[in-house]
């Protein structure tokens, strides 16, 4: 017998190493694995949002309205919208901090390729790219510095 949606999620939520997921990305692996088959994200919001085992955290909007700009932040990974966790599932400093690092790291990343790409007849599209990039390389280093100065090393830094 296939498992429901909502048990799906809490299976997913209490063994994955991730602890507080974006609900479309939830929903998509659930999809992936033809879980849910035909359920809408909002649906599958809903269902989760009515059952006690989960909690919600307010989402960010990568694409700040834009559809496409939205689809393209997907495809690096960043999922805009509601977050959820398990809530008895704790959201420790470690973890906290984990994410923090990976996001920074991962936007450093993002960064680097829109670099490896950008546009060589444009000299302001590339000035602008290399400041967001410097700025992104400082806020890594504060992210890290700040996080060694609390106790939470966490990962080699790369």
């Amino acid at each position: 017998m296939t498992k429901s949606p909502v048990d799906w999620a809490a299976d997913v939520l209490g063994s994955g190493e991730d602890i507080l997921v974006p609900v479309k990305q939830l929903w998509l692996d659930m999809q992936r694995q033809r879980i849910g088959t035909g359920l809408s994200v909002e649906a599958f919001t809903a269902l989760l949002e009515a059952d006690g085992r989960f909690e919600f955290f307010e989402g960010v909007d990568h694409g700040e309205g834009d559809e496409e700009e939205r689809a393209l932040m997907e495809e690096l990974g960043f999922y805009s919208g509601p977050r959820v966790k398990l809530a008895d599932r704790e959201l420790t400093a470690e973890y906290v901090a984990r994410m923090l690092r990976q996001s920074t790291q991962n936007m450093l990343e993002a960064l680097e390729g829109a670099w490896e790409v950008r546009p060589t007849d444009d000299p302001e599209a590339e000035q602008q790219l290399l400041e967001i990039l410097t700025l992104a390389q400082q806020l890594k280093h504060e992210v890290d510095t700040a996080l060694e100065e609390a106790g939470l090393e966490g990962e080699a830094h790369s």
